[in-house]
């Protein structure tokens, strides 16, 4: 039950930090930043991967973009709605009519560097996820085995290899929305991460659950 309990409360602060990433980069985070970071990033993924991998992620993140967000009417109503609201007369003189209009701005380029970071994770997929399906299997075929030798199962490793699960769950949820340029050698960092937790935890748990 107090595992439980532990598992909620991590899940819980996790969604807070990113309701919080969120309104921080809306409302705070200027468009110019969004702009340079998405360069920057492409500039990045240019010199490491390649310009045939990074032509291929922007056409990859504008498809995924263009199907959830143009395609479907969200964009455009966004800015038919707050642009028609931020016409008023009273409300421009306040000058808030640019400061909306910019906010939109921010928020639809900051979805597109997500879809652009969630490309270049799939890029990477077909490579790294075969190393944690092996990971898996054999952090259960250790645990087996350990079972049958009656070996030592660490419980703090065991810990230890749970919260770095959670670390890496946690990144990959607050990183996409992050204003600054992410490195192309951070998703097989995570999925090394990953791996290497999975099978920890797997190869250490408790004989007993």
């Amino acid at each position: 039950m107090g595992k439980e309990k532990s598992q909620k409360g991590y899940v819980y602060y996790i969604f807070i930090f990113l309701a919080l990433e969120l309104t921080f980069v809306a409302f705070l985070v200027p468009k110019e930043t969004i702009i340079s970071t998405r360069d920057s990033e492409q500039i990045m993924v240019s010199r490491y991967l390649g310009e045939v991998t990074e032509k291929h992620m922007q056409d990859k993140a504008n498809d995924i973009y263009r199907s959830l967000f143009v395609e479907t009417g969200m964009l455009h109503a966004t800015y038919d709605y707050f642009g028609s609201y931020s016409d008023d007369g009273v409300f421009d003189d306040r000058g808030l009519g640019w400061w909306v209009e910019q906010r939109i701005d921010v928020v639809w380029l900051t979805l597109h560097l997500v879809t652009y970071r969630a490309s270049q994770m799939l890029i990477w997929l077909p490579y790294l996820l075969p190393f944690f399906v092996m990971a898996i299997v054999d952090g259960t075929l250790q645990r087996e085995i350990r079972k049958w030798q009656f070996s030592f199962s660490s419980p703090m490793a065991h810990k230890g290899a749970y919260m770095t699960m959670v670390g890496a769950f946690a990144f990959t949820l607050l990183a996409p929305l992050t204003p600054f340029a992410i490195p192309p050698i951070i998703p097989p960092i995570l999925f090394g991460v990953v791996s290497v937790g999975a099978w920890v935890y797997l190869a250490n748990m408790q004989k007993r659950i």
